[in-house]
């Protein structure tokens, strides 16, 4: 399209024309014959200039890459291969009594020493962090399912109408019932007596009173998911309540889940100890880390130092862990930094 103010003349154009020609420019013919210049050529059997990361892979980085997550892996699996090894290859059984060496130290046939009552400690301990383990990983998994049933559900529903109201405003009591319920009693009350069927029993009692700050926690984060555009969208197209909390909340909310069931192990595992420790926990004939430290002797210190370090080490392993998947999971730390 012409200026209308453009006012140049033929003699111009000549002079632009040669100003730009690299023939007639020997410093403009000197830049385009350069080959560092030009532009190359893309082999198309080159691989990716940037390797891209799937959210996986760089999570694994992130949580690989933390000095505590190898610390507490190490030390977590070293405990576990003792749980499951050592049982097998030494030659005493939680049970069986040595008398005549009762409440001696350590030594080649008794590596934990034995307590007053004839009973090797090393045996005991091993087949208490057996059954601690179990508890504890059994408990986590069970708290987190009753908080994300009850949690999301709450919040999925509180904006529906005058009926979701309502049945969110009955499970919110719910929560607020078992918290002011004194917990400890009941599971003093309760545990024995179900005990006598299974031990097992300890992974519901312990779950059924540990789920409702998780579940207000779930709820809350619920609450601001259903607002966004892509729940609101779900909604709108008529897709099932239970495929949207599926697909696309509990997606988003699942790093704060598998935290929050991470740091629940090393919690179940200590509220069993102490039922355990004051005699309301795991019963004979079953032994667990608590009923081990129950036998101590106070001028007998090892009788309660191997137990108590084995369960130190246990939760600590499983609180660095935590702490790294929470570094990894998490943007704004410092150390998700790749």
């Amino acid at each position: 399209m012409t200026n209308p103010n453009d006012i140049r003349g033929t003699d111009d154009a000549a002079a632009l024309r040669r100003r730009t020609d690299p023939e007639a420019n020997p410093v403009m013919g000197s830049a385009v014959d350069d080959p560092s210049l030009q532009d190359k050529e893309i082999d198309e059997n080159a691989g990716p200039a940037v390797e891209s990361l799937g959210r996986g892979e760089l999570l694994r980085r992130r949580f690989l890459r933390n000095p505590s997550a190898w610390i507490g892996m190490i030390l977590f699996f070293a405990l576990v291969l003792m749980a499951v090894i050592g049982p097998m290859v030494y030659q005493y059984g939680p049970f069986e009594r040595d008398l005549r060496n009762a409440l001696t130290g350590p030594s080649a046939y008794h590596w934990f020493g034995v307590n007053e009552n004839g009973l090797d400690i090393f045996a005991r301990t091993m087949q208490g962090l057996r059954i601690s383990l179990i508890i504890g990983i059994g408990t986590a998994l069970l708290t987190t399912f009753l908080a994300l049933v009850v949690g999301i559900v709450a919040g999925y529903i509180s904006h529906k109408g005058k009926w979701g109201a309502l049945g969110d405003g009955a499970l919110v009591n719910l929560i607020n019932l078992f918290l002011v319920i004194p917990s400890i009693l009941l599971l003093m009350l309760f545990s024995p007596a179900l005990q006598q069927a299974s031990w097992l029993w300890m992974i519901p009692l312990l779950a059924g009173f540990a789920w409702m700050l998780t579940a207000r926690v779930l709820r809350a984060m619920t609450q601001q998911l259903v607002r966004t555009e892509y729940v609101e969208a779900a909604r709108f197209m008529g897709v099932h309540p239970v495929v949207t909390m599926t697909r696309h909340i509990i997606p988003n909310i699942a790093s704060w889940i598998i935290i929050d069931t991470t740091l629940g192990v090393s919690a179940a595992i200590l509220g069993e100890t102490g039922l355990s420790f004051i005699g309301f926990g795991i019963q004979y004939p079953q032994v667990s880390l608590g009923t081990v430290l129950q036998d101590y002797n106070i001028s007998a210190p090892y009788t309660w130092i191997p137990p108590a370090a084995v369960l130190a080490a246990l939760v600590i392993s499983v609180n660095l862990m935590g702490e790294a998947l929470r570094d990894a999971l998490d943007p704004t730390s410092g150390s998700s930094r790749i």
